[in-house]
């Protein structure tokens, strides 16, 4: 009840505050106007009995504000008069409101934009049940890690775990879109049957694969995508049970997936987002000695954890040693880490950076804002010296104060939310290719309670020093001092926030100037083949005969210098096919500890693509399975195995298949060629060595051409579409492209993140130079009459300069040796995103010392240019 009498009058006086006032003002007056006329009564004269009775009942007004402090409601409308007072401020000062919000729009909006990815990406579960679950389970063998495991070791990992509940595997490779129509090549994967019902429960339409889909009697049995369902069958329901065509056979439809199900794994482990059908992959014992394919997840079982199992696969590792010698040699072990960390671990680094690059800038501008709000508390000394002899508390100002900088903080909180919705939209615009599963990136709810807290830290940050600063009011000093002057002597809180800004800066600056030398370094990078005027497309299903059919009409276009085909195009590192590799006469424990990829390529593939024969000959016509089986390697595996030595000539055993695609088998075959190394998987990194087979010794299915044009060709595309159409309108052909296109790609991350640091550095810099500039201004002006009666006794212009410069300067050289001791802290802390450049490098620290200071200058010019201007008669006159 008393609650209900409370919020009533809260509410009369918040919202009929005139007729309240009216009320309270006329009880007030009624009341001493009694104590009046009771006192004249008395024979105290009029004016004598009202100054007793004001007297008395101590003022009018004092009355009516001790009223006010009691009443209900009286916080919120404190906090009503601080808000319209604060805007009136702003109204009075639209230029410094105006630079406030940007810079808070600035600093939040980037903090906003980034931390989107960072929830999205690094926070937020991924779309699968039970995803904290979820491991990958990797096996390393040799010198290989991060590898596939083959169908005998994931038959037994899942016989003998107690730690998981499921374990799934899966294998992604090229086919043909299912379904009547134009032949168009898509990823395609073979699943275990428990690997979709463990990401996702429930298929939009029909059923999973069961036991009778795993009879290799049966008809092929496929799960399609939601995509192929729609644009390939039109949403047609009855496409479940439904014989389709798929590549040269047939297959049953059985299911269709949901519209958002998408495959989200480590990107080295050629599992994409986009895989259009799926079919089953029988695992049992098989061969000791089979292939590794298999990329493995697990589900841990309830109240199981990482380490635990982890535990359990080292012992189980050792159980399938234990089974098999060659196995054994090999040295398998088994690791496992969380889907979700070991799905962003690539790209942790480079949003991090990115966050902490954000901080920084939003650190900057608070700084400034600090700054812009100490010189304005400076120049309203006197108002609010004046304020606080009439009775104002140093609490109450303070709040006052705090109060202004909420206001501004949550104004630019609003036009961030703008600011980082179109960031995002630019950023999801030019991600580059490992952000490329992160489409689920927005602004929600988690975001907008971000950008608030930031808005409300901030606010207590750059609202922090002048609130302090009331502390310091000096009534009387204050009072016979001018407007002007008044307060002006504590200049050194504004010279440490420059100093702050300056450190700031630099290390933003310097780890922008490692990223940016890291990115010029990867363009310098030899690649190991040429990419101008090289163009790529890829087929699926072709034979031997074919693609030489193919090879002679796309070398015979105009324009074309040569072509020819290989089964992985370097660097786009879309497949997995490496294995074992040894010499003649190693040793047992030798034959299973080292790995090189294995490239099948048609003969001229080296000429098109530009690489570099060291040494032999190129491969022929000849080099097939009725001829001596023949190898080319790279010149890093040719120095490994032979140091000093010429390979030619030498005998290497091999993983090849002469017998059809996957059919594989150990083998001899003889070095023919060596061809410098060409990196296949990274610009920075030399992962594995290269060894290439003839395709009819390896076929593939999916081969990717490469035409080398003797200059621009804009129609060779379509043109090479044509010749192949010819030749087989059903062969799919897709994902024609530049070959440069491919090495963009493989240097956008980088590029990226130098850009964004680029622009995030721009910023800051921006900021630090406002800072100078805006403190070095306030010094010139509140020291005008200094200056003028310097210049009126003899100073001359120069002399006047460099003591602005000098003051400028002096935070200026502080924050830079701050800046340094704080790189040198930092540094390190972004070593994993640099190449060719150590983060302590003297030259990066030299240059943007250099950089920092001299736009320092430029930014104290301004302001020592109107100093030295002054007109001294001017200056005195006005003092």
């Amino acid at each position: 009840m008393k609650r209900g009498i409370r919020l009533k009058a809260m509410m009369r006086n918040l919202f009929h505050r005139e007729q309240v006032e009216g009320r309270l003002d006329a009880e007030v007056r009624g009341y001493v106007e009694m104590l009046t006329a009771e006192k004249i009564a008395a024979g105290i004269p009029a004016g004598e009995a009202r100054r007793q009775a004001l007297a008395e009942c101590g003022g009018i007004e004092p009355v009516k504000q001790g009223v006010r402090n009691a009443r209900a409601g009286v916080g919120l409308e404190t906090i009503g008069q601080d808000v319209r007072y604060a805007l009136r401020q702003m109204r009075r000062s639209p230029g410094f409101a105006a630079l406030a919000v940007l810079t808070l729009a600035v600093g939040i909006g980037a903090n906003t934009a980034i931390f989107s990815f960072v929830q999205a990406v690094l926070l937020r579960p991924l779309p699968y049940p039970d995803s904290n679950r979820l491991q990958m389970i990797l096996v390393s063998t040799g010198d290989a890690t991060r590898a596939p495991a083959s169908r005998f070791e994931l038959f037994h990992l899942r016989l003998r775990t107690k730690e998981f509940d499921q374990v799934a595997g899966i294998w992604v490779t090229n086919g043909a879109l299912p379904g009547e129509g134009d032949a168009e090549p898509v990823k395609v994967a073979a699943v275990t049957p428990n690997f979709l019902p463990m990401l996702c429960p429930r298929p939009a339409l029909g059923r999973y694969f069961e036991t009778q889909d795993e009879d290799p009697n049966a008809m092929q049995s496929i799960v399609i995508s939601n995509a192929v369902w729609v644009r390939r069958f039109g949403s047609d329901p009855g496409v479940i049970g439904r014989a389709v065509r798929f590549g040269k056979y047939r297959a049953v439809v059985i299911g269709v997936l949901p519209k958002d199900f998408r495959l989200l794994f480590p990107n080295d482990q050629s599992v994409p987002a986009n895989v259009e059908a799926f079919f089953a992959e029988k695992i049992d014992a098989s061969e000791p000695q089979g292939p590794q394919f298999l990329h493995m997840v697990g589900r841990l079982r309830g109240g199981s954890t990482t380490a635990r199992a982890q535990a359990e696969a080292e012992s189980i590792a050792r159980q399938i040693n234990a089974l098999d010698g060659h196995i054994a040699d090999a040295n398998f072990r088994l690791t496992v880490v969380p889907l979700q960390a070991d799905d962003v671990r690539e790209v942790r680094g480079t949003l991090l950076f990115l966050f902490a690059g954000v901080a920084f800038v939003l650190l900057i501008g608070c700084v400034n804002i600090a700054n812009l709000l100490m010189a304005r508390a400076r120049q309203r000394i006197r108002e609010t010296t004046i304020r606080a002899a009439l009775g104002a508390s140093r609490a109450r100002l303070a709040r006052q104060l705090l109060t202004e900088s909420l206001l501004l903080a949550v104004i630019g909180a609003v036009a961030a939310l703008a600011l980082g919705w179109g960031a995002i939209r630019a950023i999801l615009a030019f991600r580059p290719a490992s952000f490329a599963n992160f489409n689920n990136v927005s602004l929600d709810w988690t975001v907008l309670a971000f950008t608030f807290c930031v808005a409300v830290l901030t606010s207590v940050l750059f609202g922090f020093a002048p609130a302090m600063a009331v502390r310091h009011i000096r009534l009387v000093e204050n009072l016979k001092e001018t407007g002007s002057r008044a307060g002006w002597r504590r200049r050194n809180w504004s010279s440490a926030l420059v100093a702050a800004e300056v450190a700031l800066a630099f290390v933003l600056l310097l780890a922008t100037g490692l990223l940016v030398r890291s990115f010029v370094n990867i363009l310098r990078v030899d690649p190991g083949f040429r990419a101008e005027n090289v163009f790529a497309l890829r087929t699926f299903g072709a034979n031997a005969a074919r693609l030489r059919e193919i090879q002679h009409n796309l070398a015979a276009l105009p324009g074309v210098e040569s072509a020819s085909a290989i089964s992985h195009l370097p660097l786009d590192d879309a497949g997995n096919w490496y294995d074992y590799y040894w010499k003649e006469g190693a040793a047992a424990d030798a034959q299973n500890s080292v790995m090189a990829d294995d490239r099948a390529i048609l003969p001229g593939y080296f000429g098109a693509i530009g690489a570099t024969m060291v040494a032999g000959r190129d491969f022929t016509g000849q080099d097939d399975p009725s001829h001596p089986h023949v190898v080319i390697v790279d010149d890093i595996l040719a120095r490994q195995l032979w140091p000093g030595e010429s390979a030619i000539g030498k005998r290497i055993n091999v993983s090849d298949s002469p017998q059809g695609p996957y059919q594989f088998q150990r083998d001899w075959a003889v070095v023919v060629g060596v061809v410098r190394h060409v990196r296949c998987h990274s610009l920075t990194a030399i992962v594995r060595p290269q060894i290439y087979v003839p395709f009819p010794l390896a076929p593939r299915p999916t081969m990717w051409f490469v035409i080398h044009s003797a200059g621009a060709a804009p129609d060779l595309p379509q043109a090479a579409r044509e010749q192949i159409a010819k030749l087989d309108r059903y062969l799919p052909v897709s994902q024609a492209e530049p070959l440069g296109s491919v090495v963009d790609r493989a240097q956008s991350e980088s590029r990226f993140a130098s850009l964004l640091a680029i622009l995030l550095s721009a910023v800051a810099l921006l900021l630090a130079c406002i800072g100078i500039y805006g403190v070095l201004s306030y010094s010139v002006a509140v020291r005008t009459s200094e200056i003028g009666i310097r210049m009126a006794i003899g100073a001359q212009r120069g002399t006047v300069m460099r003591m602005v410069l000098g003051d400028g300067f002096v935070p200026v050289a502080l924050g830079l040796a701050v800046g340094i001791t704080l790189s040198l802290a930092v540094g390190p802390l972004i070593a994993g995103l640099l190449f060719g450049i150590k983060p302590a490098d003297p030259v990066n620290y030299a240059v943007i010392a250099g950089v920092v200071a001299v736009v320092s200058i430029l930014a104290a010019l301004g302001p020592a240019r109107r100093a030295m201007n002054v007109d001294p008669l001017t200056a005195l006159r006005y003092e």
